[in-house]
């Protein structure tokens, strides 16, 4: 029955936008194993004058998102992202290689913070911004201590324990984000707008402490970007669309993600 639902769904979807749209729905972090079957997806579309990527993820790779956005202009004049819940850090990266995002009163971007992977822990993910946070918290306790002498022999055993080829990779991260962020507003999301360009780059890399700060879509609109507000049929049909796909993933954190349309 969901089956049925969904391509229902999709089709009025499209209809409503006069778009062809693409599902990216992932609980794990986006990487360049989307790229291939994306291609693919957006080979049996074909050229078209509008693709709407709906998008759910919490982030990934600093690079990706770049390569995201270029593979799908190859294939529209126009492109747009609807978010119906979550685009974060990464994914919000998309967000700035679009002409418009597409934003309900439950849907939220968040601060573009790349992840990387645990030098220890693979399997873990972890903000690049942890790592300066945790500088700048080393730097705190050392000033402010009464007793400099003990507080240095502790931070020296916590920077021994720090792989400077590692912190290297890090810092380049957070540089590649605002560069990727700058490039895609000039080409994209801002191009007739480039006063705003490096006031928003900034407020999305270096403006809010917390990884998982919600940008609603006011927020995001008062920052600058191209906000449409969705209301009425459009986001009823968005939020239910949304709903089957949470239900097809459970919340599921396996290493699964789900490109998708109504063409295959």
């Amino acid at each position: 029955m969901d089956e049925e639902k969904r391509i229902v769904l999709l089709k009025k979807l499209e209809d409503l936008r006069q778009s062809k749209v693409i599902v990216y729905f992932s609980y794990t972090p986006l990487n360049d194993r989307i790229l291939v079957p994306l291609y693919r997806e957006l080979s049996t579309i074909g050229k078209t004058p509008k693709i709407d990527l709906f998008l759910h993820s919490y982030g990934g790779a600093v690079d990706t998102p770049y390569k995201v956005v270029m593979l799908i202009r190859e294939f529209c004049d126009q492109f747009s992202v609807i978010v119906p819940f979550s685009a974060k850090s990464a994914a919000s990266m998309i967000v700035l290689g679009a002409d418009e995002v597409v934003m309900g009163p439950i849907s939220e971007l968040g601060p573009i913070d790349p992840l990387v992977r645990h030098p220890i822990y693979k399997d873990f993910w972890i903000p690049v911004q942890a790592l300066r946070c945790c500088f700048d918290y080393i730097e705190e306790i050392f000033y402010n201590s009464s007793n400099p002498e003990v507080s240095e022999i502790i931070i020296n055993s916590v920077l021994n324990k720090l792989d400077p080829w590692l912190i290297g990779d890090y810092e380049k991260a957070l540089r590649a984000s605002r560069q990727y962020a700058e490039s895609l507003l000039s080409k994209y999301m801002l191009k007739n707008d480039k006063d705003k360009i490096k006031t928003v780059t900034h407020n999305l890399t270096h403006g809010y402490f917390s990884h998982g700060y919600p940008i609603g879509r006011q927020e995001a609109k008062e920052m600058g970007l191209h906000v449409t507000e969705a209301s009425g049929e459009l986001w009823e049909t968005i939020w239910e669309l949304y709903l089957i796909y949470q239900t097809m993933f459970g919340g599921d954190d396996s290493g699964n993600f789900c490109l998708d349309n109504i063409y295959w």
